[in-house]
């Protein structure tokens, strides 16, 4: 019986040695990142890698917060070797913003997703918040490196590398109780601009349950679906966000264009004039009205860029104009409406002088032509300074509006007084 005693004793004790073992792993692991951070020595930081990645995939340890805490201190440590490294090889810049951007380009991104999805697992698994603010201290340093890393990555147009930061971004926000609308909206312009349509319209639905963006972000889920040719559901979620947005003028815009593809621009055109025939005094809805107008004659692309104009360009700014001017006529004190009543008129211009140097057959009637709205744009934009003297897209408007009429001195004048509001 001795024997069979002793021989069980060894066996609970044999069992006991893998799990000591992989928690010895783990311990290296921790004292080698203490030395590393004491002397900056990379053997360290190697060692406390093969360890920590032996501890990770072990049936003992992978389940266990602490496994996944230092995981996450060692992948973000040795990202930070790399950007510091590829920070140093940058010696001809001297802005400190940008040599930091090019730097996040230049660094392979590997270990930080690594390290931001360690830190979440140890979030999730740290069931009793033994860990919790070594966790929350890691999360919120790759919260700063993803989302610097992804602005870089937007910048220089690579959303397929820019989305996932983004991403990232978004689930150590939700791993901090937080709803950051700023990342998920960086997160669906960067997969929409990927084409990656299934991510962006998951992200631009989670945006419009939380109102974010109002009606552009329907606007913007529409586009995703029309992009993959599906125009029914693209029609029925601009329908449904104009139901919750009725005035909003990119949602009234679509609308209106919907109608008029579909060759039902009788339909498009009452549908405005019904909305201001109910609403007859009111200056807001005149805005808007002329607000889609305004972008049917100037329709641009989900990049903001311009579009070709329309045939009946002329009939639509005279529209635009007209509403704005009723909404002015209502409400003297509608800023934006002098604002986008100057713009449009400096557009108007813009637009002839284009065809004035275009191959068009009547392109010479447009050689004075483009000239002839300069002054109505200064005007209004000049009421809408008088009325909001320090608003910086107003005096950048006046600005060139100045410039095209060769009015040199009002040109210096509002010059001077952008460089005392914004500095430059």
């Amino acid at each position: 019986m001795k024997k069979i005693v002793l021989l069980t004793v060894a066996l609970v004790m044999g069992a006991g040695l893998p799990l000591m073992a992989q928690k010895a792993k783990r311990t290296s692991a921790w004292s080698a990142m203490n030395e590393y951070r004491r002397s900056n020595d990379p053997d360290y930081l190697n060692k406390a890698k093969q360890n920590i990645d032996e501890a990770s995939v072990h049936p003992d340890t992978k389940d266990d917060a602490t496994t996944w805490l230092y995981v996450g201190d060692v992948y973000i440590a040795m990202y930070q070797r790399e950007y510091n490294a590829a920070l140093a090889q940058i010696k001809d810049v001297t802005d400190n913003g940008k040599k930091q951007a090019m730097a996040y380009i230049t660094t392979p991104a590997g270990n930080l997703m690594t390290a931001t999805d360690a830190y979440l697992k140890a979030r999730k698994l740290d069931l009793k918040m033994a860990n919790m603010d070594a966790i929350m201290k890691g999360l919120s340093d790759c919260n700063f490196r993803v989302q610097n890393y992804g602005i870089a990555m937007y910048g220089q147009k690579k959303y397929t590398d820019a989305y996932p930061a983004f991403d990232r971004a978004v689930s150590i926000g939700s791993a901090m109780n937080k709803v950051d609308s700023n990342m998920m909206s960086n997160a669906a312009v960067s997969a929409y601009n990927a084409q990656m349509y299934t991510e962006a319209a998951t992200y631009y639905k989670k945006l419009t349950e939380i109102k974010y963006g109002k009606g552009n972000t329907w606007m913007m889920l529409g586009r995703v679906y029309l992009d993959q040719k599906d125009s029914a559901t693209y029609k029925t979620t601009i329908e449904e966000g104009l139901k919750i947005y009725p005035q909003d003028p990119d949602l009234l815009t679509e609308s209106v264009n919907i109608k008029m593809r579909a060759g039902k621009s009788v339909e498009a055109i009452e549908q405005l004039n019904t909305l201001v025939k109910q609403r007859p005094n009111d200056a807001q809805l005149e805005f808007v009205v002329g607000n889609v107008y305004d972008r049917m004659a100037n329709p641009l692309d989900a990049e903001g860029k311009s579009l070709p104009k329309p045939a009946n360009y002329e009939e639509l700014i005279e529209n635009a104009a007209l509403h704005y001017k009723k909404a002015i006529e209502i409400d003297p004190k509608l800023v934006d409406a002098y604002y986008n009543l100057g713009v449009l008129y400096y557009n108007q211009s813009v637009e002839y002088y284009t065809r004035s140097t275009s191959n068009l057959k009547d392109a010479a009637k447009y050689n004075t032509m483009w000239e002839k709205p300069l002054p109505d744009a200064a005007k209004y934009l000049e009421k809408a300074k008088e009325l909001n003297p320090k608003d910086l897209n107003t005096l950048k408007a006046l600005k060139v509006c100045y410039g095209q009429m060769g009015d040199n001195d009002k040109y210096k004048a509002i010059s001077d007084e952008i460089k005392a509001l914004s500095g430059k």
